[in-house]
């Protein structure tokens, strides 16, 4: 996964993409591979990278390198939210979750669809925050891949 990552941001350098710009579309393609929701990452990076001007490459690469790690994340987020909130009695593990959408998918909606927004809006706050960090934290690391070698 750092070997596509490093890959990607050579190549983004080499052509005269800014080491600044590169950590806001790397850490924006991170979080926005941890959206919540299945199914949406890939039209909400276009759009995010449109908006802010971002590069689409970094982008879209960070976000599918996530894809993994937004699957694990979802019983994460159901567990935080019903915590935080009455979200009534739905399942947390991965199994049930599938088995509810595979067996009856209005049910499904009706169940989840509470939850689904609350985390969309746990996601938004606590990707708000780390957006600056993990800026802070892969500038210094692009700025050392942008320096030629010899």
């Amino acid at each position: 996964m750092i070997k596509k990552v490093q890959e990607t941001l050579k190549s983004q350098l080499t052509q005269g993409a800014s080491p600044e710009k590169l950590a806001q579309s790397l850490s924006a393609g991170f979080l926005i591979g941890c959206f919540p929701l299945l199914g949406f990452t890939t039209v909400l990076a276009a759009v995010i990278g449109m908006i802010f001007r971002l590069n689409h490459i970094v982008v879209q690469t960070a976000n599918y390198l996530m894809y993994p790690v937004q699957i694990i994340l979802i019983p994460v987020y159901i567990e935080v939210i019903s915590l935080l909130v009455d979200v009534g009695n739905v399942p947390i593990r991965p199994d049930l979750i599938i088995e509810a959408f595979r067996q009856d998918r209005i049910a499904f909606i009706k169940a989840y669809a509470l939850v689904g927004l609350y985390s969309v809006v746990l996601w938004f706050v606590i990707s708000s925050v780390l957006f600056f960090l993990l800026q802070k934290f892969f500038l210094p690391a692009i700025r050392k891949l942008s320096k030629p070698r010899g």
